[in-house]
């Protein structure tokens, strides 16, 4: 049987899931990690490419379990001392570069990304889309990397150059998920 989290189950809703233990980026510390997520049920309105919003953040955070702004917020606007790697289905105007189907890299609870690019299909397609997100400690290279196969790409789909520790503002982090309806 397959092990399901559950951010939001309607509309107008943020939700999140960390894990309760925090992991430690001391010493130049590294992480890879790979997860599936699955958008399903897209309702409300409409953006000009389909229905359904606002998407998913994975989070590296120094608060153990909470959430930011609902809708375009994704539930990770306003949280502080934060990366997040946004999974976006919707089109939330200039900073969303006009994109309602992005992936981006945010900091510190800013939902402008400091980098994007588009995907397709659509993500809250309802199928599975397996994500990685990889850090290295030692060059602060941030890598990001999606497929709707299943199959992991050599190049990155996004990278960014982030001292974690400095952004943090700690070296212990809590890694969690986030996610907010319009």
């Amino acid at each position: 049987a397959d092990n399901a989290l559950r951010l939001t189950n309607d509309l107008s809703q943020s939700g999140s899931a960390f894990l309760t233990d925090a992991i430690s980026l001391n010493n130049q510390a590294s992480f890879s990690t790979r997860f599936d997520f699955r958008i399903t049920n897209p309702q409300g309105i409409s953006d000009g490419d389909g229905q359904g919003a606002d998407g998913i953040v994975f989070v590296v955070q120094t608060v153990a379990n909470t959430a930011g702004g609902a809708g375009g917020g994704i539930g990770y606007q306003g949280l502080a001392n934060s990366v997040g790697i946004e999974f976006d289905t919707w089109n939330n105007g200039s900073w969303d570069d006009n994109d309602g189907n992005h992936v981006g890299i945010d900091l510190s609870g800013n939902i402008d990304s400091v980098v994007q690019t588009s995907v397709s299909p659509r993500m809250n397609n309802g199928d599975v889309w397996t994500a990685w997100v990889d850090y290295n400690g030692a060059t602060d290279l941030l890598e990001v990397r999606l497929s709707d196969a299943g199959i992991r790409s050599v190049s990155a789909l996004l990278s960014y150059n982030v001292d974690l520790e400095t952004v943090l503002g700690s070296p212990n982090a809590f890694v969690g998920f986030t996610s907010g309806t319009g």
